[in-house]
């Protein structure tokens, strides 16, 4: 259950940027063609719309979460509109006190922010959630990488690398190889307090944005 819960939080984190790229898409596209649309009237439904895109993003980031959080139960009730799926059958997009009720809504301009800015920060999540791992088995395939170099290409790895010789004037390659595996050791044993730790800061800002909590109030994942 712990390596799951990891796994799950990784999920999030990477699975993170199609959707900030999707609601960035949704709000870009939303703003350019129904602001100037807007004094025609034809333009409500079209930023309407938009914010109840981003608003059905923004919920299945927070089921997600919910799922992840021990301190809410899995069976949590999916929050209103977290199947994009069901865009089109939404009964606030009908009729003009619909559009009026969403764009008179404070936090639907909280979603037009998510729109906007979760690209960015899901860009953050992926890039730390991919580097992370990556580097860290890298690091640990030092020896290995190496040893082709030397004995296949003739070729020192580590012989022009001026941080190790300046910290280990006298090692050879090969001994400067496994001081690079022991770090991506280190690394990838510390890859799921680092992973939760990604997670949490993420999931603060999805419930700030959502304004179901304060920003500092981290999400800490529990080991089950």
């Amino acid at each position: 259950m712990k390596k799951m819960k990891v796994y799950q939080a990784w999920i999030i984190l990477i699975s993170s940027l199609p959707r900030g790229i999707g609601a960035f898409i949704i709000t870009v596209a939303g703003l350019s063609v129904g602001l100037p649309l807007a004094i025609f009237v034809v333009g409500l439904p079209l930023l309407a719309g938009m914010i109840i895109g981003c608003e059905r993003i923004l919920n299945m980031d927070r089921k997600l979460l919910a799922e992840l959080d021990h301190r809410e139960a899995a069976t949590t009730p999916q929050p209103e509109g977290a199947k994009l799926g069901d865009f089109a059958k939404d009964e606030r997009l009908r009729n003009w006190r619909g559009w009026a009720s969403i764009l008179g809504n404070k936090q639907a301009y909280w979603n037009l922010v998510y729109g906007l800015f979760q690209f960015p920060v899901s860009i953050l999540a992926f890039v730390f959630a991919i580097l992370i791992p990556a580097v860290g088995i890298g690091l640990t395939l030092s020896p290995l990488a190496e040893l082709v170099s030397t004995q296949y290409f003739s070729f020192d790895l580590f012989a022009k690398d001026w941080f190790m010789n300046w910290l280990f004037p006298e090692w050879s390659s090969y001994q400067r190889s496994w001081f690079n595996a022991g770090l991506g050791a280190i690394l990838l044993i510390s890859m799921p307090f680092l992973m939760r730790k990604l997670v949490g800061y993420y999931a603060a800002w999805i419930r700030w944005i959502s304004g179901t909590e304060t920003f500092n109030n981290v999400i800490q994942v529990k080991e089950a």
